[in-house]
């Protein structure tokens, strides 16, 4: 029997019982926890906010053989204004399912975690479309997880993509969920996701700045955004549902 005193944030919620509900939560040192957050559902409950998708904070939980019980929360961040805007929550949403599939139990990602907490911040407090910080955040995860994609070399053959710039809008090359990046002309034939010059380039700026190169200008084209997902799901081996709620 412990008490443990971890930051962590809801990634998954399930009403249990009459009052009571089970959440996952998503700690920087503990990995994924599943927990039982007693009488949160009651009126003025202290631990209600504690219980609700995407809140963040400093989790008390208690811990036995058998069981981990939510104690108190000092709530840092819920995110509210997601609530507000359709898209962005969906994005949000999809983010928190893809973490819930990556992260075991007693497995530490620090580095995922403050991605996850920079990627919702974006979402919910600054303007930049929701498929650009989504983008930004598949890579960021595939990356910490060991699958970096290969956007500087053919992911296939290892022959550089850029190697002389000529037109931002040619077609030059490919992205490839299954062999996860960049293909050039040459072993590209087949391949529904088709790229610019600029395309590869937006790519080669996410992967040298992450997070940051959401300040610069840039698009994430539809046909790459699925791709991206495509790879991630794809090595993550498990359906993110809420993925169909993505406008």
């Amino acid at each position: 029997m412990a008490q443990i005193v971890t930051n962590a944030i809801v990634l998954r919620r399930a009403d249990y019982r009459e009052n009571d509900r089970m959440i996952t939560l998503f700690s920087p040192s503990m990995g994924r926890i599943d927990a039982l957050c007693r009488g949160c559902r009651r009126q003025k409950s202290p631990l209600m906010a504690a219980s609700e998708l995407f809140c963040a904070g400093e989790y008390v939980l208690y811990q036995t053989s058998e069981r981990t019980t939510v104690v108190s929360c000092q709530v840092t961040d819920t995110y509210y204004a997601l609530r507000n805007d359709y898209e962005r929550l969906s994005h949000g949403m999809y983010m928190l399912e893809l973490c819930g599939a990556a992260v075991q139990p007693a497995q530490e990602n620090e580095r995922l975690f403050l991605l996850l907490l920079r990627a919702l911040a974006h979402l919910c407090y600054g303007d930049v479309p929701a498929r650009r910080i989504t983008a930004v955040f598949l890579m960021g995860m595939t990356s910490l997880l060991g699958f970096r994609p290969q956007v500087g070399r053919c992911a296939k053959c290892g022959t550089p993509v850029l190697q002389n710039r000529t037109n931002d809008e040619t077609l030059i090359a490919a992205f490839s969920p299954e062999h996860g990046g960049v293909l050039c002309p040459g072993c590209s034939a087949g391949e529904r996701c088709r790229l610019r010059e600029k395309d590869v380039v937006y790519l080669q700026e996410i992967m040298r700045r992450g997070i940051k190169s959401l300040d610069a200008e840039g698009d994430c084209p539809q046909a790459l955004f699925d791709a991206l997902r495509s790879m991630a799901e794809g090595r993550l081996d498990t359906p993110i549902r809420s993925g169909r709620m993505l406008v």
